[in-house]
């Protein structure tokens, strides 16, 4: 594939209920000429966007969102000259997916970064975080890394969803201390090629799931 993955990592902070979620995709273009990247990420329902970020060639740029019309001059004109040119197609900040595509010049490499925040709402007496991943290729650097802390203490925490089931398993690290807990998923090469992936890699999700311990006397929200 001239198009390489070959980092795909996600890191998710709660605290006291509030996540932020990074999301950092490293992509590489082998091929002798310029190749156009898709970064499609889906985002939990009641996340919202707070920043983008893409790496070209060396080169930052943060997520201005431009009218329609003179981005889409701006990516052409990039475009016809071989160079490296971004363009968010959605971008919002209550929206359940977001999409960019980045014409990528030969033998370059892009680096996105989306970062999505959310508040945790108690449901059936638990907190769920949503994680999805779909890199759409085998990944030689795939990690999830999620940090929770509570200044109540922490009840219970479980890991649920595909990412987290039957051969992909042993690739769950979790430790639970009172008030704190660390989650870790980093699947092999050879975990990611199940036989329902193909070459596509891995595609599921990662549902941490967990409650904080509550007085008797007064609930906490």
């Amino acid at each position: 594939n001239d198009l390489d993955i070959y980092s795909f990592h996600v890191k998710s902070t709660v605290s006291s209920r509030y996540a932020v979620t990074v999301i950092t995709s490293r992509v590489a273009n082998r091929a002798e000429e310029p190749r156009e990247v898709d970064f499609h990420v889906e985002l939990p329902k009641n996340a919202f966007i707070s920043k983008f970020n893409m790496t070209i060639g060396g080169k930052a740029y943060s997520g201005v969102v431009k009218k329609k019309e003179e981005a889409e001059k701006q990516y052409s004109e990039a475009v016809s000259r071989g160079q490296s040119a971004g363009l968010v197609s959605a971008v919002g900040r209550t929206l359940e997916e977001f999409k960019t595509s980045v014409t990528v010049a030969a033998h370059s490499k892009v680096t996105f970064e989306l970062t999505y925040e959310e508040l945790l709402k108690r449901r059936l007496g638990k907190y769920q975080l949503l994680i999805k991943a779909k890199p759409t290729q085998v990944v030689k650097d795939f990690k999830i890394d999620v940090e929770i802390f509570e200044r109540q203490g922490i009840r219970f925490l479980e890991t649920q969803g595909g990412l987290a089931s039957n051969d992909l398993a042993s690739a769950v690290i979790t430790n639970l201390t009172n008030k704190e807990a660390l989650v870790h998923f980093s699947p092999s090469v050879e975990q990611q090629q199940c036989p329902s992936c193909g070459d596509k890699g891995l595609s599921g999700e990662l549902l941490v799931v967990y409650d904080v311990n509550r007085p008797t006397s007064q609930g906490v929200l």
